[in-house]
């Protein structure tokens, strides 16, 4: 990744309080009115999908300080002072959940929500399926995945914990956090951002690639989808 700095640790001088790093060039990505920062957002989205995808362990402070564009034109990520693991099981769900979602087939999406630690294993989903149904629904009208709104999405998903054995669980509440910093600023430069595009590509490769039988799986589903009926379109 010779487009992405990061800055140097320096552990000798670094306590429990105190992180220090090496000091980079540059200023913030979301101040930057260089031509640039469209194609360094779209690798800060990459670079995001690499750490919690293909390593299960990323940057979960992502905000605007964070993110800089340096002075010869590359993307610094900065403070990995708060870092967050991800399980395989998780990672696997998510790529599943988006799998399901993209077909919008709901039929899934309990088992899903349940390996993603959204809901306690043993739960009879049948009663929540419905509103998940509801809040997917509303989330992909008008434009379908490229139209979702994820810090929109995330209050939706909030609102169900009141009625069902439904919780936002810590990891999955960074993961929106890190897409919604990374969507606003692109959004400033490009009102037609839409995160899922620069996403698309990255997921396709993972599951064209990856050995895991669970992304071998998915890959089949995306292709041929529940009726194993090839849709080119895909």
């Amino acid at each position: 990744w010779p487009d992405v700095v990061i800055p140097k640790n320096y552990p000798e001088f670094t306590s429990r309080r105190v992180h220090v790093a090496e000091w980079i060039e540059g200023e913030k990505l979301s101040q930057s009115n260089e031509d640039d920062v469209g194609a360094l957002v779209n690798l800060g989205v990459i670079t995001y999908l690499t750490q919690l995808l293909d390593f299960g362990f990323f940057h979960a402070d992502p905000h605007p300080g964070n993110m800089m564009r340096t002075s010869d034109g590359k993307l610094a990520i900065l403070d990995f002072g708060l870092m967050t693991d991800i399980t395989d099981d998780q990672k696997y769900g998510m790529i599943e959940a988006i799998a399901h979602l993209l077909n919008r087939d709901y039929s899934e999406i309990g088992q899903d929500f349940i390996n993603l630690d959204f809901i306690p294993k043993g739960t009879d989903t049948t009663p929540i399926v419905p509103a998940l149904t509801k809040v997917f629904d509303a989330a992909l009208a008008g434009g379908g995945a490229k139209s979702i709104n994820f810090q929109e999405l995330a209050a939706d998903l909030a609102e169900i914990t009141f009625e069902y054995p439904f919780r936002i669980p810590p990891y999955f509440a960074l993961v929106i956090r890190a897409i919604g910093v990374l969507e606003g600023i692109a959004l400033v430069g490009n009102p037609n951002f839409a995160i899922i595009d620069e996403a698309y590509p990255y997921i396709a490769r993972r599951l064209m690639t990856d050995n895991s039988p669970r992304l071998k799986a998915a890959l089949r589903y995306m292709v041929y989808g529940r009726e194993g009926s090839f849709d080119a379109e895909k």
